[in-house]
């Protein structure tokens, strides 16, 4: 599935609200009367605190890259993260260059008990990212792949982008599966789960990881794999960051491309409904090699048209003739379907940072029934749904501490805007929208969607208990809690 799709086609927006926002825009400018250098700062509770300048002086000298205050020129550069919707001015920014930084960082957190946000590629949807008055491990720095070919392995820093971990992989005619905005970090994603192209053929991103390096939240660096704190193992894929930093990725590859058949039909208003109904039939029986993203999206006339965005990644002779199938069956108006580069299908690594703001809500579905073909139609805002499924429902639903794997479509309304002044007005709009549509749902997805905790507590569903077991093992303090949160067991 095409994240920028859901996007570009659910034109509903919606922004978060950024709590006590106006009092944080000027928190961390200046030092205070605290002592000469002290910073303000905020604690896990949300409780005030000061962080004194020969703190942060020691903090820098066992540092080997980069620590930032409020004083540095590229603070204001080095806090914006890729949703502009999010203006936030941690405490410190900890520019890591490799895992003893991130210890070093995560011990200091600790000590001062701070609040900790973790920045990879910086593009989570909630704003995870960052955070006001706290500290920010960043690994944007981290960024080297080491690809072994003979192996069909690869080795990524924490902080390397889905392009990185794509050029390097692709230079020996191999991939695994990734999500499909390439400046968007490796880590989050794939701690999250991880939906991309090639999933539905070889699984979701964490279905392919073989072991990471993960600093703890008491800053021990472990060895996690299946036979390697295994409860680790299981609870990161799909758990997010709540168990610690990877410093390191370790993922098995498959042979792709180089080129993979890829490309638009465009459909009239008309055949909106037909369109629909034939994707929920053929979404069970679509081979695996295929990955199909349907766009619902308002003409300039106010007219809902489907658009399908498809890309075969098996032999290209066999994918002319599923596409072939497609083609008469649904009756495009227009096609743009041709052979491309993998990483040119995956996309150009651009800006890392937007100059948008962008929000959505995305969830899980069985299936696209009549009731739900309707809704889509009377909603007119625009929906877009990723055929899933495939490989992904082969491992079990409590495998990994992802649960959601049965479902065969996922489906989200989202939108892209420019203005800061209209995100209360967009985020009730995207929520107007969502209450149509999220009865058709089962859970969420949490990497391209914000939640409340009572909706984070039903959507690991049958690995809640497990998740919060090994959550109060590791983390009992809930130190890593800016992520999709699972609270330590009471």
């Amino acid at each position: 599935m095409k994240r920028r799709d859901f996007c570009k086609a659910t034109l509903v927006g919606g922004a978060l609200a950024a709590s006590s926002a106006a009092h944080w825009q000027t928190f961390a400018a200046e030092p205070t009367a605290s002592g000469a250098g002290d910073i303000p700062a905020v604690k896990l509770s949300g409780e005030p605190t000061t962080i004194p300048a020969a703190a942060v002086k020691d903090f820098a000298a066992n540092f080997r890259g980069r620590l930032l205050t409020a004083n540095d020129p590229d603070y204001d550069q080095a806090r914006r993260i890729w949703n502009k919707m999010f203006d936030r001015r941690p405490a410190l920014i900890a520019r890591c260059s490799g895992a003893a930084d991130i210890q070093r960082a995560v011990a200091f957190s600790r000590e001062r008990d701070l609040l900790v946000a973790v920045r990879g590629g910086g593009h989570s949807y909630p704003g995870y990212s960052t955070c006001n008055g706290g500290l920010v491990i960043d690994l944007s720095a981290m960024r080297g792949v080491h690809v072994e070919p003979m192996d069909k392995t690869a080795q990524a820093a924490g902080g390397a982008l889905i392009g990185d971990l794509d050029w390097e992989t692709q230079q020996y005619g191999l991939a695994t599966p990734m999500g499909t905005v390439s400046n968007t970090g490796i880590g989050g994603l794939t701690l999250g789960g991880g939906y991309g192209t090639l999933s539905r053929l070889y699984g979701l991103a964490c279905d392919n990881l073989i072991s990471v390096d993960l600093i703890t939240a008491d800053a021990k660096f472990l060895r996690v794999s299946a036979t390697e704190n295994p409860d680790l193992f299981w609870a990161i894929r799909g758990g997010g960051g709540n168990f610690g930093v990877v410093s390191s990725f370790e993922y098995r590859l498959h042979p792709v491309g180089p080129q993979v058949l890829a490309g638009d039909l465009t459909y009239a208003p008309a055949q909106t409904r037909d369109v629909l109904e034939y994707c929920g039939e053929f979404g069970a029986r679509a081979p695996r090699e295929l990955a199909v993203h349907i766009s619902v999206i308002t003409d300039k006339t106010g007219e809902l048209f489907p658009n399908l965005w498809v890309c075969f990644v098996g032999q290209p002779s066999s994918g002319e003739k599923v596409l072939q199938s497609l083609r008469a069956a649904t009756k495009p108006r227009e096609e743009k379907i041709r052979a491309l580069d993998y990483v040119k299908v995956q996309g150009d690594i651009g800006p890392i940072l937007s100059d948008s703001a962008e929000y959505e809500k995305v969830g899980h579905v069985s299936e696209l029934t009549p009731a739900l073909i309707e809704a889509i139609m009377e909603e007119r805002r625009g929906v877009g749904i990723g055929l899933v499924g495939g490989a992904i429902g082969d491992v079990a639903p409590t495998a990994t501490a992802l649960a959601h794997r049965q479902e065969l479509f996922m489906m989200g309304v989202g939108a892209e805007w420019k203005d800061p002044a209209e995100n209360e007005r967009k985020r009730a709009e995207v929520h107007a929208a969502w209450d149509k549509l999220s009865r058709f749902t089962t859970g969420f997805y949490a990497n391209l969607t914000s939640t409340d905790q009572k909706s984070v507590d039903d959507n690991f569903g049958p690995n809640r208990n497990r998740l919060m077991e090994i959550k109060k093992r590791y983390d009992p303090e809930n130190h890593f809690r800016l992520n999709t949160n699972i609270q330590p067991e009471a």
